[in-house]
């Protein structure tokens, strides 16, 4: 069985860059660079959430304490994402595969080219869901019995009334 901790791991892995499995092994540098985006966002997630969760288990913070301790939480960790070098290194990698691509398609394939831009576009938009996760979760509350409030749900936050 399942605890919560891989629960919430497995969650991450299916919301953020869940194609990773599908890159192949982090043997050229390209791929390291790569597999590095999609598991930073991961763990800058899960760091996020979990501080998060501190401040919801604070009895000692009124709700709009809580607010504003997630929303501290949340402008830190979107700053630490903004000046994470691992992106733009991923890029640059990826650029070079491409630049060779281009000068000389016998040292790269065009599958390589492609599969490499492809991850490359998969690992910036998991990037970008990581920081929207972190967002979200800033803008939810947990009620009595563990739900939250403000549920993402089709894209949009809609509240709803406890029970």
């Amino acid at each position: 069985m399942m605890n919560d901790k891989e629960y919430a791991e497995l969650k991450l892995r299916a919301m953020i860059v869940p194609h990773q499995v599908r890159w192949p092994a982090p043997e050229l540098l390209h791929w390291q660079k790569l597999h590095a985006v999609a598991n930073e966002a991961r763990e800058r997630v899960s760091r996020a959430h979990t501080r998060m969760d501190e401040v919801d288990r604070n009895a000692d913070f009124s709700r709009d304490d809580k607010y504003r301790q997630r929303s501290k939480t949340a402008a830190q960790a979107i700053a630490d994402f903004e000046a994470s070098k691992t992106l733009a290194r991923a890029r640059e990698a990826v650029d070079s595969v491409i630049q060779q691509w281009k000068r000389d398609e016998q040292h790269v394939s065009t599958e390589i080219a492609e599969a490499t831009l492809k991850a490359m576009k998969e690992a910036e938009a998991g990037w970008q869901r990581a920081i929207d996760m972190i967002v979200e979760r800033a803008a939810q509350t947990k009620v009595p019995g563990g739900a939250r409030r403000g549920a993402l749900i089709s894209g949009r936050i809609q509240y709803f009334r406890a029970c």
